[in-house]
């Protein structure tokens, strides 16, 4: 079999299926499946354009992708390293380091201006932990923390860490963010080793540079809670089990297992994460010297012991999840049980789901925006590289670099496909795949430098002129990073944070509300009427600690001479009752009424 023909086999099925599957909902099922002989003809000509719509995608996908491993060298080409000198790179790194640095903690405190129930709701059990071996008594705590129903859980693990933000910092919106942001740059520096480990020289600065204003990290670093949290720590996992792969070790591959079971105190995607590297650690091994792409490799074998060891320590360091839970009043996979694709399928009774989910994901990183405006994607100058690794990957599946980006792209999907339809693409459960599409980047740009560079040398005569176009193509690389790392600063720090569509998915109102009734509750008593707010749990904690960087009471309206004794926060429609008066609008940037502070004032004695 012709190298490559495997491989344009799967992109072709890929794109059929991900055609047949939009074109089935763009005619609906129901012409399509209805027994009705009204429908005969229809149905047959509606049935004979789906499958030639989806012959033809399939074909030419496969057709392009055959064409483009056999007649260039973009896919089939070692991996060249970028043509700058040591103390280059190392600037590119400082640099990435230092701007992803600003700005993840620059404004933190205000952008964006509305807060999250998530990490709201946990203020109050973090500070209830004491940093002693009792508070794992329970493992988890139910998240948000306080409803009827949790939908979610997180570990004590991760509060221990939240509670020490918290006494840092005071339970203020910097202390309530400084582990999402804390976690973003601590990334930086994960995602620069683990390029390093897998690319040429050069690859770990471009890694570094492109993660640095990654729009989609950048937003999880504002707000994402303990999901952007999970990512360094599956970066580190990453690292340990490549290195225990390239030496053959047990040790290392159990330290990593050990890494990624830590991941399961913090965020529950951590065992998509696991999957992921466990189906690394069964990746044949190429032979000893041949890590990375500058050296092509030969057929490798898998090694037994290193998926058993990492397998068996990562189950040893999830133990206590399943083994400690006095008083647990919610299940540790709440949120898996009660969002999936299985649920989906029965409510719809319609196997649509299913294949709608599995060609959604498929499409997303590349041609889905996600629906809420709270997460991020990639850009499409990251998209277009990225996708570039991912075809040599598939060309070439026996590198290293290939195996690492395949096995968390097959771990994510079948992940994304169990979690069923609603809400695909979603950037903040897969959130640590940002670090691993920034190393995807770098790889997809040393690709197409080194293709260019290529380009050149079959063009030209004159040896002695190599040295330019590749500094040419190595300086274009880096130039290309930083427009696209302008382009996501720019939207996560100027634009986003001020857009209607940001407000309503943080459903700010709640945050406004909040904050109304802590400004006035240094005047007097407050109640909030319920329905008011879309969550009572964040209207509640905003006003308990004063989550207001501006202050709490700094921005209220003066009142008259005489104080007002109580207030109520009341629909934006209520009437004032009798001997009340309006004293503030809850108002959003956009005009919008989100409610009204009414007071009864109280008259001195002898008063009118």
């Amino acid at each position: 079999m012709r190298r490559g023909t495997p491989a344009a086999f799967l992109v072709g099925l890929l794109f059929g299926f991900v055609s047949a599957v939009d074109l089935v909902r763009a005619f609906r099922p129901l012409p399509l499946t209805d027994p009705d002989p009204a429908w005969a003809v229809p149905r047959l000509l509606l049935g004979l354009a789906v499958i030639a719509g989806t012959a033809l995608a399939a074909g030419a996908a496969a057709g392009i992708f055959r064409i483009w491993i056999e007649r260039g060298e973009t896919l089939t080409a070692p991996v060249e390293p970028l043509a700058l000198s040591r103390r280059s790179l190392a600037a590119v790194a400082i640099l990435a380091l230092i701007l992803g640095a600003l700005l993840r903690f620059a404004a933190l405190e205000r952008l964006p201006p509305s807060l999250w129930i998530d990490d709201l709701s946990l203020v109050t059990p973090a500070l209830e932990l004491r940093g002693a071996t009792s508070d794992f008594a329970n493992a988890i705590r139910p998240a948000p923390y306080g409803v009827e129903k949790p939908y979610g859980s997180v570990g004590v693990l991760y509060l221990e860490a939240y509670r020490a933000a918290l006494s840092r910092f005071g339970t203020t919106v910097l202390g309530v963010r400084f582990l999402a942001a804390a976690a973003g740059l601590c990334s930086i520096g994960t995602v620069y080793l683990l390029a390093r480990a897998l690319l040429p020289s050069g690859g770990g600065a471009l890694a570094a540079l492109a993660f640095a204003a990654l729009r989609w990290n950048l937003l999880n670093s504002r707000w994402g809670w303990n999901a952007v949290v999970l990512a360094p720590l599956v970066d580190v996992a990453g690292l340990l089990l490549l290195r225990a792969r390239r030496r053959r070790s047990a040790g290392l591959a159990a330290a990593a297992g050990a890494a990624a079971g830590i991941g399961t105190h913090v965020y529950l995607a951590a065992w998509v994460a696991a999957a992921a590297l466990l189906l690394l650690a069964l990746w044949p091994v190429p032979a000893p010297g041949s890590a990375g792409t500058a050296t092509p490799v030969g057929p490798g074998r898998p090694l037994a012991r290193l998926p058993l060891a990492f397998a068996g320590a990562f189950l040893l360091i999830t133990l206590p999840i399943f083994l400690w839970k006095e008083g647990r009043v919610a299940p540790y996979f709440a949120r898996a049980s009660d969002h999936n694709v299985v649920r989906e399928m029965r409510r719809t009774r319609s196997p649509m789901p299913l294949f709608a989910a599995a060609a959604d994901s498929l499409s997303a990183p590349w041609w889905r925006a996600d629906p809420f405006s709270r997460y991020a994607l990639l850009g499409w100058l990251v998209a277009v590289p990225v996708a570039v690794a991912a075809a040599r990957a598939l060309a070439r599946p026996e590198e290293e670099p290939s195996a690492f980006f395949l096995s968390h792209g097959a771990a994510a999907l079948a992940a994304s496909v169990v979690g069923g339809q609603a809400g695909i693409p979603n950037g903040y459960r897969f959130g640590y795949l940002a670090d691993v599409a920034a190393v995807a980047a770098a790889c997809g740009i040393l690709t197409i430098a080194g293709r260019a560079v290529g380009a050149f040398r079959r063009g030209t005569s004159a040896p002695r002129l190599l040295d330019l176009p590749r500094r040419a193509a190595a300086i274009a690389a880096v130039g290309v990073v930083a427009v696209s790392g302008a382009l996501g600063a720019r939207d996560a720090l100027a634009v986003w944070p001020v857009q209607r569509e940001t407000f309503d998915a943080f459903h700010g109102q709640d945050t406004l509300l909040g904050r109304a009734a802590a400004r006035w509750e240094t005047f007097g008593a407050v109640s909030v009427e319920s329905g008011t707010e879309h969550s009572p749990i964040t209207v509640r904690a905003v006003r308990q600690y004063r989550l207001d960087p501006d202050g709490s009471a700094s921005s209220a309206p003066p009142l008259s001479s005489v104080a007002a004794r109580a207030f109520r926060v009341a629909d934006p429609r209520s009437a004032p009752r009798r001997g009340e008066r309006v004293v503030e609008r809850v108002r959003d940037a956009w005009g919008r009424d989100w409610g009204v502070v009414l007071a009864v004032p109280t008259f001195p004695r002898g008063g009118a």
